[in-house]
């Protein structure tokens, strides 16, 4: 099997007279990422249940979409993609000024998007637009260089979400009325990207930390099966996206669920619960099976379409990107792969807030009011055990003395 080469190995350091932060990308923005996560969910459960005023657009729910899939998991791909690129490609990093000003821009977003006199300006539109190109300058010449083939979907994902993100604007500025469309793209494009990666780390960190346990495992690839799983997924989106008949879209969307679940299964999860660094993944890839499955059941209108939403945004994206950020943080520092008690509690706060808000999208009464704003302390309380327990790893030197 071929093996994931992120977070296994490192760049040839170099720049180590930069500041810390500025030395490697997963440093800022998994930080970034992780404060996002926890402060931004409360501000939302403070604002959305108990009457905190926020800058928030004419449709609140908007703002806390975009505050998620435009800020929470854009720093966490940037993250990603600046830190796996050079070991795809061979390419040098980017650190130093450009890795900062990349950084700067996220963080002058959210700022903006907390300034009720700036969210429906085309300031804030430019500073959160101009985020997309800036990052897409920053990895695809390489890509596009290097490994085209392999990992050229990842700019064009990059422009897909420019896209959607200016859907977004385009009704906050009172423009067109493409907000939701928008939003409910640019989650699909992170559910194909967890696919598509979740297909290559899953199996092949499922395989290694096994063996360095002490457990012989063998997963074998099934590349017609992934095509198979990745089609069928991205055709239940633009089906979705199209307003293409129910029947049909509740069709394409159960193939795609059953197809991601013979994926699922083959990469033995059962197998795993002693090594948090991999089990976290795993549900973060279970968490999509369900999803999927909820949407077709939402489709026919059997189950609320916010269930199948969170259940893939609270649930897959949310435990996905702390399994990715938590693991990467600790290969990217020079520190052994063993989940630390911090991101064991933050595995299970995450994945126990991704369960009530699923649940809260039902309507259970009175139940549903507390159940939700629970919920979503519990997810916010995840990532900020996350922020507390990793802040050594992402602020300070590396545990091997190298830059980087």
């Amino acid at each position: 099997m071929r093996m994931a080469s992120f977070a296994i190995r490192n760049p040839t350091p170099t720049g180590a007279s930069l500041p810390l932060l500025l030395q490697s990308a997963f440093r800022p923005f998994f930080l970034l990422a992780g404060l996002q996560a926890s402060v931004y969910i409360a501000l939302w459960v403070a604002a959305w249940f108990f009457g905190l005023p926020l800058g928030m657009t004419p449709e609140p729910l908007l703002w806390h979409g975009h505050a998620m899939v435009f800020g929470f998991a854009s720093a966490a791909l940037a993250g990603f993609l600046l830190t796996a690129v050079p070991n795809w490609t061979g390419m040098p990093p980017v650190r130093g000024w450009r890795l900062g000003m990349l950084a700067g821009l996220w963080i002058a977003a959210r700022i903006l998007a907390l300034w009720p006199a700036a969210i429906e300006t085309a300031v804030f539109t430019v500073v959160d637009l101009a985020f997309w190109p800036f990052l897409a300058s920053l990895v695809a010449p390489s890509i596009l260089r290097s490994n085209a083939t392999r990992n050229g979907v990842f700019v064009v994902i990059l422009t897909a979400l420019f896209l959607t993100d200016l859907c977004w604007h385009l009704q906050a500025l009172g423009i067109r009325d493409v907000g939701r469309t928008g939003l409910y793209g640019a989650l699909g494009l992170f559910i194909v990207m967890i696919a598509i990666i979740g297909g290559r780390i899953v199996p092949a960190f499922t395989v290694n930390g096994m063996r360095v346990a002490g457990q012989r495992m063998e997963i074998i690839p099934r590349p017609w099966l992934d095509r198979a799983a990745l089609i069928a997924l991205a055709a239940g989106l633009i089906a979705e996206a199209v307003s293409i008949p129910a029947m049909l879209q509740a069709g394409l969307f159960a193939t795609a669920a059953l197809l991601h679940l013979r994926r699922f299964l083959l990469w033995q999860f059962w197998r795993t619960w002693r090594i948090p660094l991999i089990w976290s993944l795993h549900l973060g890839y279970a968490w999509l099976v369900v999803g999927v499955g909820l949407k077709a059941l939402a489709a026919l209108e059997f189950v609320p379409q916010a269930a199948a939403l969170h259940a893939l945004g609270a649930g897959c994206v949310g435990i996905m990107v702390l399994a990715v950020m938590t693991r990467a943080s600790l290969g990217h520092s020079g520190r052994p792969l063993v989940a630390p008690p911090s991101a064991v509690a933050a595995y299970a706060l995450v994945g126990l807030g991704a369960l009530g808000r699923v649940a809260g999208a039902f309507d259970l009464g009175t139940v549903t009011f507390w159940l939700t704003a629970a919920s979503g302390i519990v997810w916010a309380a995840g990532y900020l055990v996350y922020v507390i327990g990793y802040l050594p790893i992402l602020v300070g030197p590396r545990a091997d003395g190298r830059p980087g």
